[in-house]
């Protein structure tokens, strides 16, 4: 179990097996949630929008590659005569297996870059977050004398 640091305001992720979830206070955001909270957020939104695009696309470009590797694996059957016998052997398209290993890679990557882009539009999020918190405001401003019987303010900031 994972436990988190955070301010009340941000936002953090939690992978679970294929997707990764978007929390607040420990309460889980749905997509529409989500993108409504980043709409007013070019980049998280950008992120997260990409994020979604690849998830459902990953699992199939991925299982594409585990089926067309198998139907190089099962070959094409051949019967051929050698001194007088009937031998049969299978063939095996070596091109076809090797696109049928790189879809599969290809599609388990799709799945790791979408949880790894919606990571980053949190954190993206987080960051917008705490560079607008540093902006301070005067809360207070006095003139008098000092204690020195001399002229001066002190400014205190919020």
């Amino acid at each position: 179990m994972q436990i988190f640091a955070q301010k009340q305001d941000t936002l953090h992720t939690k992978r679970i097996f294929f997707s990764t979830h978007i929390y607040k206070d420990s309460v889980r955001f749905s997509k529409t949630d989500v993108r409504n909270l980043f709409k007013d957020t070019w980049q998280p939104q950008k992120k997260y929008k990409w994020s979604n695009i690849l998830k459902p696309v990953g699992p199939v470009v991925a299982i594409g590659g585990v089926g067309l590797t198998y139907v190089a694996y099962r070959g094409t059957n051949f019967i051929t005569n050698t001194e007088g016998k009937q031998v049969n052997y299978k063939v095996i398209s070596l091109p076809q297996l090797s696109a049928g290993v790189g879809l599969f890679v290809l599609g388990c990557s799709m799945i790791i870059h979408s949880n790894h882009l919606a990571r980053q539009s949190v954190d993206v999020y987080n960051s917008m977050l705490k560079e607008s918190k540093k902006t301070s405001y005067i809360n207070k401003i006095q003139f008098g004398i000092t204690e020195n019987r001399a002229i001066g303010f002190s400014i205190s900031l919020k």
